[in-house]
C-alpha cells in the first residue's frame, strides 16, 4: 500500500523526530554529532527554513523547525541522505541508518512554540547528569537559550520574548520554565485533535482541517472564482443563451478540454475539484488537459480555439486573448500559457 504524503504549507511548523534503525547509534563521537548539525546549517542557507529548537542524542534527533516555503519532506530527505553517505563512509558500514520514515508534528506557532521547546531541552535532563552538566550539554539549543553559546542556527527570540521585555530576564524565566515547570502526563495535550499539536501517536498526514492556514482558503476561493468566470466565458461564447452547457455534458468535448487545461494553469485548483466543477472525474480531466496539451504543440490549434470561441456567438474579447497566446512557443520551446 503506498504511503500518505506528508501535509506541507507554507509556514508549517514540525516537531520532527529521527530516530536509529534497530537501536544503532547515530551519532558515534563528537566529530559525527559536529557533521549533522554543520549539515542542518548548510540546508538551512538553501531552503530557507527556520530552527527553534533542536537535541541530538545518542538514537535520536528532535528539531523543531518551520518551513516557510512548505518543504518539510526535502529538507530532511537532503539532510538524512546526506548524513547517511557521511557515516557510512567514516565508519565503513552500508545500509540504511535511520528507523524508516521520520515522524512530524504540526504544532501550534501561537500557542505551543514555548511547550514544545521546553518539551525537547527536558528530554536530556532524564539523563543521570548533574543539572548544571545539562545545562551545558554541547549538543541541545537549551545552551543557546541561556546565551551560554552563541549560534546563529537557532532563532532564539520568538519563543524568549514571551518570558519578559529584558534579554536577562528572559533567560531567567526561561530557565524556570524549562526546569521547573511541571508537564502534562504525556507531555502533549491528550485530546488529539487539540488546535495546538498532534497527539504523538498522529502523523502530520492525519491532521484535521483546522490546521489549513487562512492563506489556503483564500487561494482555494480566488481559484474557484477565477474558474467559475473561465466556465462562464467559455459557455457563453458557444451559446450565449446557455450559460453553463460544459457542466455534465459530453457535448462540446473541445471547449471542455480547453477549459479543463486553463483552470489548470491560472487557479491552484486540483484535478479533483476541477472535476467537479464539470461533472466527471480526476483522470477525466487529466485526459482532458493532456489533449489540450497535445494540440498546443501544432500551430493552427491557436487559430481552432478562436474559430471555436467565435462559432455562433460574440467573441469574448479577453478569452479570445487567452487563447491567442496558449499555442505560442517561448525562445527556449516551451508552451506559454
Amino acid at each position: 500500500m503506498a504511503r500518505s504524503l506528508r501535509v506541507q504549507f507554507e509556514g508549517a511548523l514540525y516537531h520532527v523526530v529521527v530516530r536509529a534503525n534497530n537501536r544503532q547509534p547515530l551519532f558515534r563521537d563528537t566529530q559525527d554529532r559536529r557533521r549533522y548539525l554543520e549539515l542542518l546549517s548548510r540546508y538551512q542557507g538553501r531552503f530557507g527554513f527556520s530552527v527553534y529548537g533542536y537535541l541530538l542524542i545518542s538514537r535520536q534527533v528532535h528539531l523543531l523547525i518551520e518551513t516557510p516555503k512548505g518543504n518539510v519532506s526535502k529538507v530532511m530527505q537532503c539532510l538524512g541522505t546526506s548524513y547517511t553517505s557521511y557515516f557510512n563512509r567514516r565508519h565503513k558500514r552500508r545500509g540504511t541508518l535511520f528507523e524508516g520514515r521520520y515522524r512530524s508534528y504540526l504544532v501550534n506557532k501561537e500557542s505551543s512554540l514555548s511547550e514544545i521547546t521546553r518539551y525537547i531541552h527536558r528530554t536530556c535532563f532524564q539523563s543521570s547528569l548533574n543539572t548544571e552538566k545539562k545545562r551545558n550539554y554541547p549538543w541541545s539549543s537549551y545552551r543557546i537559550y541561556l546565551g551560554r553559546k552563541v549560534s546563529g542556527l537557532v532563532e532564539t527570540e520568538p519563543v524568549l520574548s514571551r518570558f519578559g521585555c529584558r534579554l536577562q530576564e528572559q533567560r531567567r524565566r526561561y530557565q524556570e520554565f524549562v526546569e521547573n515547570g511541571k508537564l502534562r502526563e504525556s507531555s502533549y495535550p491528550v485530546e488529539p485533535h487539540s488546535q495546538h499539536i498532534m497527539s504523538p501517536s498522529f502523523d502530520a498526514e492525519n491532521i484535521p482541517s483546522q490546521f489549513q492556514t487562512e492563506k489556503e482558503n483564500n487561494n482555494r476561493e480566488a481559484s474557484l472564482k477565477v474558474a467559475e468566470e473561465i466556465l462562464r466565458d467559455v459557455s457563453f461564447s458557444l451559446n450565449p443563451e446557455e450559460v453553463g452547457t460544459l457542466r455534465g455534458s459530453r457535448k462540446n468535448g473541445l471547449a471542455r478540454h480547453v477549459a479543463m487545461y486553463l483552470i489548470r494553469r491560472q487557479t491552484s485548483l486540483p484535478l479533483r475539484s476541477i472535476g467537479e466543477l464539470l461533472g466527471v472525474k480526476a483522470p477525466a480531466v487529466a485526459l482532458g488537459i493532456g489533449k489540450v496539451e497535445q494540440l498546443l504543440k501544432r500551430e493552427d490549434f491557436s487559430k481552432t480555439v478562436k474559430n471555436l470561441l467565435e462559432n455562433n456567438a460574440p467573441s469574448s474579447p479577453e478569452l479570445v486573448g487567452e487563447h491567442a497566446s496558449v499555442g505560442k512557443e517561448s525562445s527556449d520551446g516551451s508552451v506559454l500559457a
